[in-house]
């Protein structure tokens, strides 16, 4: 594996917090303050926004970035693979033009309509970030670690397809 870009904060486990999950979920909660409430990131000189609607005292983008759909119960779950990582969004969009970190937009389909989805990849340390452009600026989609090979091998070839595209 390559050297982690220095500007990449370290993971925050779980075990740092004695396994005190109250503790843990504060402390991340923390961060996602420090980089989404107290400050407003940007990216290509426009805002970042995020969900804020209220999931039990937290905005749904804490939520959502903190934990994954279970496939069988179909409940959301804590992910701590995602979770140690909270400090890199912000360090990731804010740091897009390293090289380490692969960019490419598609457009998809959503709910609602079409959008153009912005992936950051950094792909040494297999963290995903994604945008969607909107009028006014850029909305957090979501943060993931990508630990399945065929998922980052799909999105490794989206990231050809562009370059090709978009020499």
């Amino acid at each position: 594996m390559n050297q982690s870009p220095d500007w990449l904060e370290p993971l925050i486990r779980l075990e740092d917090f004695n396994g005190d999950s109250e503790a843990y979920i504060a402390n991340l909660f923390s961060v996602f303050t420090r980089d989404f409430i107290n400050t407003i990131p940007t990216f290509r000189g426009k805002k970042i926004f995020y969900d804020k609607k209220d999931d039990a005292g937290k905005p749904q983008a804490f939520t959502h970035i903190t934990t994954e759909e279970n496939r069988q119960t179909k409940q959301r779950e804590l992910c701590l693979r995602r979770c140690e990582r909270i400090a890199w969004i912000k360090a990731v969009i804010e740091h897009a033009n390293d090289p380490k970190i692969l960019v490419w937009e598609r457009e998809q389909k959503t709910s609602k309509r079409r959008a153009v989805r912005t992936f950051l990849f950094l792909e040494n340390e297999d963290f995903l970030v994604i945008l969607q452009e909107i009028k006014w600026g850029h909305y957090l989609i979501t943060a993931i670690y990508v630990d399945n090979p065929n998922q980052k091998r799909k999105h490794l070839k989206a990231y050809e397809t562009y370059k090709k595209a978009n020499p």
